[in-house]
């Protein structure tokens, strides 16, 4: 009885087990989930595919997981876009075309909209991203494919090869193989190899029991379509913003009035109309584009999300109903396109101060989206942020590091260090250099404009009923250092602040300060500049700059 015993402890530990297990029972999961395998993993996936109508659809959030993270689903306008490198496409549900840069392609399989959300067929994502997706009926498995990734294969070398779910002989199997099929391969643990076989099933199998791996090499995606780059700015960019507040202004003697050195003017001649549509309010103008043509700048208009008339409207009500609609977004960008046309621009200037963080998703999808756009008209895309000085800014949200991503360039603001409360400088040298060393841990120094104030925020501190009330107005800065001198007020350099202090008490007893915008807290930002090795310099704005400070600048970007 013993050895009887012995010799059934001894065929149970030497024998493989034969115990068959089916792929969803053995992960616990519903018989008809469809199962997605990418590589020799499977994904646990917290909404699976579906089938419908002998078709696989995925849910566009499992798009965005592992596909791209760019999708977007307007659940307003229903419409779901897809944004490359060259090119916007945009899907509505049940439609046999999709719109690729605006015009009609069709579509091998339409996309659908479920009650759980929008899906996109298999053989929908096939046709616009760079990916194989084999479908086994049979046992509910997908297996998807990055096409562009090299693959390892080898074949089975026995016809009583088994598929394990581990590498152990007495793991339930899944599989038999027939001699000579062909098996993914992947890693080796122990005595076994882990593997995929071709209709999407996982495991292990004996590694004496398949022959030597060979490379199937990837197949590189079409590059996207090469759009004719803008002319080259040679050295370091000189740009300076010039607020226009009407058309009239335009033709202004001020407005022609040369700056040698400069190489680009961004007026501010953009911004919505607060009916809430998109409209853009236009201050653009051709004699104004010649002119500056002529002088040998480059013109790239401002687009802000600012209202002039802040009590019918809130800023921030504009850029959210504006960027958070695709319809609107999309008409936005055709006519800036049209302005590029019409006026013979070199590109566009964004400037949106207003984004709130729950439309922060929606403001990089417009920037991606223009993108294209402004690559296929050979236009500059120059996009605006706030200092990000501290550490742990409030406008992190902004995603300096996508829009980066496809934006031309991006101008820090590195000035308005305070503008109300207690008096303080506008833009001292700790909060430029942290702004500009934050940002370029978002961005590619080449990429990086140094924002600079031709201004200067001159401080009134007086006494009112017993407190000290403080208030503050800008100036250019010749007037602004006109208004101490005139005033015999005490000058010091502030070495802490990269800036020099003025100070003086009028009659009535009311402090005036201020830390002067002269030459010498010029240099100091343009040596920062130099020595970070940025794309150049962007001002604000133009008519309050100094003749020296010009001068100085034009010797550092030229």
């Amino acid at each position: 009885m013993i050895a009887g015993c012995s010799g059934y402890v001894a065929w149970y530990l030497f024998m493989p087990s034969n115990e068959y297990q089916d792929i969803h029972t053995y992960y616990e999961l519903p018989d008809r989930e469809v199962i997605v395998v990418l590589r020799d993993l499977r994904l646990d996936v917290p909404a699976a595919p579906v089938e419908y109508q002998g078709i696989v659809c995925f849910p566009v959030e499992f798009v965005k997981e592992y596909l791209d993270p760019y999708i977007f689903w307007d659940n307003t306008t229903l419409k779901l876009t897809v944004t490359k490198p060259d090119k916007v496409l945009r899907f509505t549900p049940g439609e046999m075309n999709y719109y690729e840069n605006g015009s009609p392609v069709a579509a091998d399989a339409p996309m659908y909209l479920f009650d759980n959300g929008p899906y996109m067929p298999a053989e929908l994502l096939t046709q616009i991203y760079h990916i194989s997706l084999d479908y086994n009926l049979a046992d509910k498995i997908v297996t998807l494919q990055f096409l562009d990734e090299d693959r390892e294969t080898a074949v089975v070398t026995t016809d009583t090869t088994v598929l394990r779910f581990l590498p152990d002989k007495k793991s339930q199997l899944s599989y038999r193989f027939s001699l000579n099929e062909r098996v993914y391969v992947y890693s080796e643990e122990g005595d076994y190899t882990r593997v995929r076989t071709e209709n999407g099933l996982l495991g292990f199998v004996p590694t004496k029991q398949i022959a030597a791996a060979e490379v199937i090499p990837g197949i590189a995606e079409d590059p996207p379509t090469v759009f004719p780059s803008p002319p080259i700015i040679e050295g370091k960019v000189n740009m300076m913003w010039d607020q226009v507040f009407s058309l009239e202004e335009n033709s202004s003697e001020q407005r022609r009035q040369l700056r040698e050195g400069l190489d680009v003017l961004s007026p501010t001649w953009f911004s919505f109309d607060i009916n809430l549509s998109g409209d853009i309010i236009s201050l653009a103008d051709t004699d104004y584009v010649n002119w500056a043509h002529e002088s040998g700048y480059r013109v790239w208009p401002l687009l802000s999300d600012f209202s002039s008339d802040t009590e019918t409207v809130l800023n921030q009500d504009i850029s959210h109903n504006t960027l958070t609609d695709t319809d609107k977004r999309e008409y936005v960008i055709n006519r800036l396109m049209e302005f590029i046309a019409d006026y013979n621009l070199d590109g566009i200037n964004i400037d949106f101060e207003y984004i709130q963080p729950e439309d922060a998703a929606s403001y990089l999808q417009f920037i991606r989206e223009l993108s294209p756009y402004m690559k296929s008209a050979g236009a500059v895309l120059s996009v605006d942020f706030f200092n990000p000085d501290p550490p742990g800014y409030w406008s992190k949200y902004y995603n300096r590091s996508e829009v980066a991503k496809v934006a031309d360039y991006i101008c820090v603001m590195a000035y308005d260090e305070n503008i109300g409360g207690e008096s303080g400088p506008n833009a001292s040298m700790p909060y430029v250099r942290n702004g500009v060393q934050a940002t370029l841990e978002e961005v590619p120094k080449e990429k990086v404009l140094l924002g600079v104030p031709y201004y200067v925020r001159v401080w009134k501190e007086e006494e009112i009923d017993g407190a000290i009330r403080t208030s503050s107005q800008s100036y250019d800065m010749e007037t602004a250092y006109n208004i101490f001198t005139d005033n015999q007020a005490e000058i010091t350099w502030d070495n802490a602040y990269g800036a020099s202090f003025a100070t003086y008490t009028d009659s009535s007893g009311a402090v005036y300060k201020a830390w002067l915008e002269d030459e010498r807290s010029m240099k100091e930002k343009l040596d920062l500049m130099r020595e970070l090795d940025l794309a150049g310099v962007a001002g604000w704005k133009r008519g309050l700059e100094s003749d020296t400070a010009w001068e100085l600048i034009k010797s550092y970007v030229n």
